[in-house]
């Protein structure tokens, strides 16, 4: 090693170890020359390549005494580190370890070795839980979790936030005002190419080195137009939540490079036809309250003309009640009530919940004339971001909505296109 960044907590115990093997007399020519580290993998548990090495030379009888700078290098958990040492003592392999050598075989040691993985396992699950409660914070405020920093952002060296990227912000406009014209994806990669710019180059945290910074292809191309962080919200799982960090990319020029993507994608499959459920698992039904299926029913209209109609319908027998009574609601009726409510400043109102009250009319009224520049095809692919809940109620079918939080994201990305557009 050169320098002393160079020497990894793995390589420490390492030499750790063989100053304790040298110690019991061991010769370095009775080392096996392997080592059983795994860098950088989660000691939750056993799917881990070295520790599987390991095992395996315990059971073709290659090791005779295994050395570790402590138990819970071994696992997190107690059952998992009962399990390696069980068979450690089965094969006959002697474990000793560094900072912990009263923990033998005897019954004061393995007694000793139970109440060290019971600690072991119980610091793990509170780490466990202390970073599920961080990544709740974090969702709840809008914040970046984790991973590097997508192209046309950087990440603040102090908040850790994302923060636009003066030059890749240009060139990701760029990307997505030639995608909105109709470009291809290989075409976008050809030209970027063609005008020496790179992909996303960035810093390993774990090499040390420059990782990134390559030619396009026509897969990164499409993984930076599918990815609506440009908009200033974040994916979560198949919905969107609400980001801290500003937008890069108007949600019309967005939504319209999406429309060329969608189009692309149906020409190039068979002719069966796929129709779209925006409301899809998001229809409860007022008898059993279980989210309504979809179905449709083709019409023949004539020899060449067949008409296709779309239900919201439940046909729930789960759960061990009896099957429902079959209802169901035309989905273009209520896909087009759910849209033309988003008409009206009132509803934008009750979602503008963060900006003050003197001046949510007005925003209200922004709001209401972006939604309104939107087509039919940018409002189905916004609606399934933005409705969490439809409910009906059984004397009269009137019907309740419920917004998701990720609305306001879009809501804020619908309130940055309106005012760039109008200056």
């Amino acid at each position: 090693m050169d320098t002393a960044k160079d020497v990894s907590s793995c390589d420490g115990q390492f030499m750790v170890c063989m100053d304790c093997a040298r110690a019991y007399g061991e010769r370095d020519t009775d080392w096996i020359g392997e080592r059983f580290d795994d860098q950088g993998w989660s000691g939750a548990n056993l799917d881990r390549p070295a520790i599987k090495r390991l095992r395996e030379a315990i059971s073709d009888n290659r090791v005779k005494r295994v050395y570790a700078v402590a138990l819970d290098r071994l696992s997190r958990t107690m059952r998992d580190s009962v399990l390696i040492m069980d068979e450690l003592d089965a094969a006959g392999v002697e474990l000793r370890f560094v900072h912990q050598p009263g923990l033998g075989t005897t019954a004061e040691g393995r007694f000793l070795r139970h109440i060290i993985g019971s600690f072991a396992q119980f610091e793990h699950e509170l780490i466990v839980g202390r970073l599920s409660d961080t990544r709740l914070f974090l969702k709840a405020h809008g914040r970046r979790l984790a991973g590097p920093p997508p192209y046309g952002y950087d990440a603040d060296p102090k908040s850790k936030q994302l923060v636009p990227s003066p030059v890749e912000a240009k060139r990701l406009r760029t990307i997505f005002e030639m995608a909105a014209s109709g470009t291809l994806p290989t075409e976008i990669a050809r030209h970027l190419n063609g005008n020496g710019w790179t992909t996303k180059q960035r810093l390993s945290k774990r090499s040390g080195k420059n990782v990134g910074g390559g030619k396009w292809t026509a897969r990164q191309v499409l993984d930076v137009l599918n990815n609506p962080v440009c908009l200033g919200v974040f994916a979560d799982n198949d919905k969107v939540r609400p980001g801290c960090h500003s937008a890069i990319i108007d949600l019309k020029v967005f939504s319209d490079a999406a429309s060329h993507l969608d189009a692309r994608r149906r020409s190039g499959k068979s002719p069966r036809i796929s129709h779209q459920f925006p409301l899809r698992g998001k229809v409860v039904c007022p008898g059993c309250e279980r989210p309504m299926s979809t179905y449709t029913v083709p019409r023949r209209l004539g020899p060449r003309a067949t008409m296709t109609y779309r239900y919201y319908r439940c046909r729930a027998t789960a759960g061990g009640r009896p099957p429902c009574s079959g209802r169901q609601y035309p989905a273009i009726e209520l896909e087009r009530f759910v849209s033309e409510i988003l008409e009206t400043p009132g509803i934008w109102r009750e979602l503008l919940t963060e900006v003050p009250p003197r001046e949510r009319l007005k925003a209200a009224k922004a709001m209401t004339a972006a939604w309104s520049a939107l087509d039919f095809g940018q409002r189905n692919r916004l609606i399934p971001q933005m409705v969490d809940r439809i409910e009906f109620s059984t004397a009269d079918d009137e019907l309740a909505i419920t917004f998701m939080p990720g609305a306001v994201g879009l809501v804020n990305a619908l309130k940055m296109g309106t005012s760039e557009s109008s200056g």
